[in-house]
């Protein structure tokens, strides 16, 4: 097999693998967190690149300030319907909640006390649903640049050779020997 066959199949997994790494980066959304302005209802974008359903993850911690257990709740709703709800105490451990669902607006809204810290955090991957997409995309568009590749280098080498070749087949003209210092000018044909 050719070395440029190899060198454009590791390209070609080198930019897919590219691919990959960027299509699983997650977007988060900062919903609520200690030390920041306590908000009770929250909008979020769940947005993707193909498709018209999302992925997303939410993770939520809530903390007794003053030791005392809590009822604390979570809920997700989107074009107002509930698409999730929580209930629990603050004696708990942190949570994570992952589904998929339509994009668009949702809103988080947190029931809990003025004793309860609350961490809550939403994750989604909007390049996600673009892999197979992307990978077919990227793929395609090497094999076209290697294909490219190869014709100029063609193109180039023909030329290189007809060039060669012209220049071997024109007479070199040797100039006449005079007597003495004089000679004749060389002159441009």
């Amino acid at each position: 097999m050719k070395i440029n066959y190899v060198l454009w199949l590791v390209a070609m997994l080198v930019v897919n693998t590219g691919w990959y790494v960027v299509s699983q980066q997650k977007a988060s959304q900062e919903i609520n967190r200690p030390g920041a302005e306590f908000s009770d209802s929250r909008e979020a974008k769940l947005t993707s690149v193909i498709g018209d359903e999302s992925d997303y993850e939410l993770e939520y911690c809530f903390d007794s300030v003053n030791g005392v257990v809590h009822n604390v709740s979570i809920e997700i709703m989107q074009s107002s319907e509930t698409i999730f709800l929580w209930n629990g105490t603050t004696d708990g451990e942190c949570m994570i909640h992952s589904s998929t669902t339509e994009e668009g607006e949702i809103v988080v809204i947190t029931y809990a006390g003025d004793s309860v810290d609350v961490t809550t955090t939403l994750h989604s991957w909007p390049m996600k649903s673009a892999l197979l997409a992307g990978i077919f995309i990227f793929s395609l568009a090497t094999f076209l640049v290697a294909f490219t590749e190869s014709v100029v280098r063609g193109v180039i080498k023909e030329r290189m050779k007809n060039s060669v070749e012209s220049k071997e087949a024109k007479p070199i003209e040797t100039p006449t020997a005079t007597s003495g210092i004089w000679q004749e000018p060389v002159r441009p044909e």
